[in-house]
């Protein structure tokens, strides 16, 4: 009789586990490209790669291990087979092989039937086996999905479009696929980050729940509106477009997300949410004000705003399904690092485009920080699953003279009752 090994049974389970390293692992690899590139160690110029392995080796891999844990939890249905996650899992290695050899098209078409097995996996839950009713904003994951993996058929089969449409699928398939998720999930999610209930939470139920449509609706507005500013941007009114895309993040999850936009006291990973919108936003807004440098000044969005939501997100997930609720409950202060390195990243990279003088050093640092990030994050998470339970006015500190100060500025715990 042949046993499944239990490891793969847990990934399947938590596609997360496996998903979220090799994300960092194509960041860290997508950055890289540009320090190869200048000291000559390859002959390509890597612009089509390295936007490939940020956004669908890194994004991509950060919303399929996302969704892959949590949309079967959410449709109330078993987790992906074994097979399945085998399948999504040697789809995703294939398209990152694709991209270390340069093969942009043979890329596209695998990073699209990925895109598509993953989409396919969810739907057929949905359809045929599902005992809940969704998030209302889960479809606008779905759209997220779905377009990404047209965009990625069409740019593999090389078919010529007008130079309106090639524009439209490209920004469908580098920041759609990114923000129609985000904007999709966030408002589930989030709010928890800050204590808060979620608007987009409703009791298990086969049928749609009372109070479900509204934010269902508003989501899809604030989707569709999110590819109206891709159309406008596609044909012509590039900072009309930019514009639009600002407010209407802004406004979606400043509405929707409890406490995102706040001056309340939270840990390190709650005020790095809140850095989220002003980046994301900022970064359009920028674009909208220097078209001809609106490259560099996306990358603001990229880092500072999906970037920086994607780590704090995947951090929660694995302490959460670690059985860390406590961490997530204590000050976590190493994220006001993470940060506030994340924002630097962002600023040396913009700033580069402003001074040509520094353009290259400037590539070189922002890569070589991305990497410090990524394993400043990976160090330290592996680190929070191991630390002692965190007990609220305990002080947990192993520096004595750190004990010391804590001690005098800390009331005296009441003693626990024997009774």
């Amino acid at each position: 009789m042949i046993t499944i090994p239990r490891p793969l049974t847990r990934l399947a389970e938590e596609p997360f586990r496996l998903f979220f390293p090799l994300g960092v692992l194509a960041s860290v690899i997508g950055v890289m490209l540009w320090p190869a590139i200048f000291r000559g160690w390859i002959d390509y110029y890597p612009l089509e790669a390295h936007a490939r392995w940020m956004v669908l080796g890194f994004g991509g891999s950060m919303v399929v291990g996302f969704l892959g844990t949590a949309g079967p939890r959410l449709l109330g249905t078993r987790p992906f087979f074994r097979w399945e996650f085998l399948i999504h899992l040697g789809l995703a290695l294939a398209m990152m092989i694709a991209l270390w050899f340069n093969r942009i098209a043979a890329a596209d078409l695998l990073a699209g039937l990925w895109l598509l097995g993953v989409l396919a996996s969810l739907l057929g839950r949905f359809l045929f086996a599902r005992r809940d009713v969704p998030p209302p904003g889960l479809p606008l994951a779905v759209l997220g999905l779905g377009g990404a993996a047209t965009a990625g058929f069409l740019f593999a089969s090389g078919v010529s479009t007008s130079p309106g449409v090639h524009q439209f699928i490209r920004l469908l398939y580098f920041q759609g696929f990114l923000w129609l998720p985000i904007l999709g999930v966030a408002p589930y999610l989030l709010p928890r980050f800050f204590g808060k209930r979620s608007p987009h939470s409703f009791d298990e139920s086969l049928t749609i729940p009372a109070g479900w449509m509204r934010p269902f609706l508003e989501s899809l507005a604030a989707g569709l509106l999110l590819l109206a500013s891709f159309a406008l941007e596609a044909w012509g009114h590039g900072r009309a477009g930019h514009v639009l895309r600002a407010g209407v993040v802004t406004l979606h999850l400043a509405r929707s997300v409890p406490g995102l936009v706040a001056r309340g006291k939270v840990n390190g990973l709650g005020l790095a949410l809140r850095w989220v919108v002003p980046c994301a936003a900022g970064g359009w807004l920028l674009a909208a004000w220097f078209q001809p440098l609106r490259i560099g000044m996306l990358h603001l969005m990229f880092i500072g705003g999906a970037g920086l939501l994607m780590f704090a997100a995947a951090t929660r997930v694995i302490l959460g399904h670690n059985e860390r609720h406590d961490r997530l409950a204590s000050p976590l202060r190493w994220w006001h690092a993470m940060w506030a390195m994340i924002l630097f990243t962002a600023a040396t990279r913009l700033t580069s485009d402003f001074v040509p003088k520094v353009r290259v050093s400037h590539f070189i640092y922002a890569a070589l920080l991305w990497v410090v990030i990524a394993g400043f994050w990976s160090w330290k998470l592996r680190r929070e699953r191991k630390l002692p339970v965190h007990v609220e006015g305990v002080i947990q500190s192993r520096c004595p003279r750190k004990r010391k100060s804590l001690h005098r500025a800390t009331p005296p715990a009441e003693t626990p009752s024997r009774c």
